[in-house]
């Protein structure tokens, strides 16, 4: 019989080995698949955080664009190299935006350009008015650019 007793407590501790074995195999495959999830996780953020930057970015800048649309023809040209650094929109009447529009800057810059349209034969004077929005680190957001005819063009 105590052949048999040891040789079933051989057995016993042959198993208790595959046993740890098994669970340190388990704890490594669980880590490897939080490790995984949580990467994927942090990267959609990034991703949703980036798309939110260059969301607000373009109607910044399609906001600039409308005012300068707006103002007389001869003053056009005044908003070349008209800055707003980051942190400093306002709206029209001077008053601060909050929120996201705090994140972002804008810069203009206005062209004399022709445009030729063909089937017309006819050439267009004016400016290509250009606004970029900026992130804090020079990051360029949006950039929208139109072309304003000369009104007697």
């Amino acid at each position: 019989m105590s052949t048999q007793f040891t040789c079933t407590r051989q057995i016993l501790r042959h198993r208790r080995g595959i046993a740890l074995l098994e669970v340190m195999i388990a704890v490594g495959i669980l880590t490897f698949a939080v490790a995984s999830i949580t990467s994927a996780i942090v990267a959609g953020q990034q991703q949703a955080m980036e798309a939110r930057s260059k969301i607000v970015g373009a109607v910044a800048a399609e906001s600039l664009l409308s005012q300068i649309t707006q103002v007389p023809w001869e003053t056009i040209d005044s908003w070349h190299g008209y800055v707003e650094e980051v942190g400093t929109i306002t709206d029209p009447t001077g008053i601060p935006f909050e929120g996201d529009w705090n994140e972002i800057g804008r810069s203009v810059t206005v062209l004399a350009d022709e445009v030729q349209v063909t089937p017309l034969e006819v050439f267009i004077i004016g400016r290509t008015v250009t606004v970029s929005s900026f992130a804090q680190d020079g990051r360029i957001l949006s950039t929208i650019e139109r072309f304003v005819p000369e009104p007697q063009s």
